[in-house]
C-alpha cells in the first residue's frame, strides 16, 4: 500500500487512490455496506476511472488480498534471514504491532475481514503464502530445538492467535497505550508457550 507522502503539486495515482479508499471502507463500513459510490467519493475519482482499473467490487478486493498477502509475505522472508526462532518470532510480533499503531487499515483487513465470504476462490488468510512461511518457521525452530516439541499448527495457532488478539484489543480501543507499551508482557507469554523446557525463563 502507498504511504509515501504525495507533494500537492503531485499528481496522485488513481489506482493507488482506489486501493486506499476501498481499503478504508471495507475495514470501517464492512466491505458488502461499501459501495463503489462510496469508493469513487473518497478516492475523488470518476466511476469510469474505478472501472478501468477493476472489474467490480470484488476484484478491489482481491486486489487488496494480493498486496496485502505479498507485503506480508516480503517482510516473513527478511525475517526468516534471522539467527533463530526467538529472533524471528520476536521480528514478526513487533511487525504486526508497529503495523496496528502505523497502518491500522492494513491489519483490520487482516484480522477482520472474512476474506471467504468475500473471496470464496482465494485460500483463507491462515493458509497464505506468509502464514505458511510462519508453519515453516515453527517447524525449522522445533527441528533445531529452538522451539519446545510440538505441532507446528498449534505453535503457530498460539504464537498468532496472540498477535491477532493483541492487535483486535488496540484497534477495539480496548488497550488504551500503543502497543510498544504491552510488547514485553506479550512476547514473555508467548515465549514461555513455545521455549523448550530449558529456557521458559528467557
Amino acid at each position: 500500500m502507498v504511504t509515501t507522502p504525495v507533494h500537492p503539486l503531485e499528481k496522485k495515482d488513481p489506482k493507488e487512490e482506489i486501493l486506499k479508499a476501498a481499503l478504508k471502507l471495507f475495514t470501517e463500513k464492512g466491505y458488502f455496506n461499501t459501495s463503489i459510490a462510496d469508493i469513487r467519493q473518497l478516492a475523488d475519482v470518476s466511476t469510469g476511472t474505478i472501472y478501468h482499473y477493476f472489474k467490480n467490487k470484488e476484484a478491489i478486493a482481491d486486489a487488496l488480498y494480493t498486496e496485502v498477502v505479498r507485503s506480508l509475505e516480503e517482510s516473513f522472508k527478511e525475517i526468516r534471514r534471522l539467527n533463530n526462532a526467538f529472533e524471528r518470532l520476536r521480528a514478526i510480533l513487533e511487525l504486526f504491532f508497529e503495523l496496528t499503531e502505523n497502518e491500522p487499515e492494513i491489519v483490520r483487513f487482516i484480522v477482520m475481514v472474512r476474506h471467504q465470504e468475500i473471496l470464496s476462490q482465494r485460500p483463507p488468510l491462515s493458509q497464505s503464502p506468509p502464514f505458511r512461511l510462519l508453519d515453516r518457521i515453527m517447524e525449522e525452530g522445533i527441528r533445531a530445538g529452538e522451539l519446545r516439541r510440538m505441532n507446528p499448527q498449534v505453535a503457530t495457532a498460539v504464537f498468532y492467535g496472540t498477535v491477532a488478539r493483541m492487535a483486535l484489543l488496540r484497534l477495539e480501543g480496548v488497550l488504551e497505550k500503543p502497543l510498544a507499551f504491552y510488547l514485553l508482557d506479550t512476547w514473555t507469554a508467548i515465549w514461555r508457550a513455545l521455549a523448550p523446557a530449558n529456557e521458559k525463563g528467557a
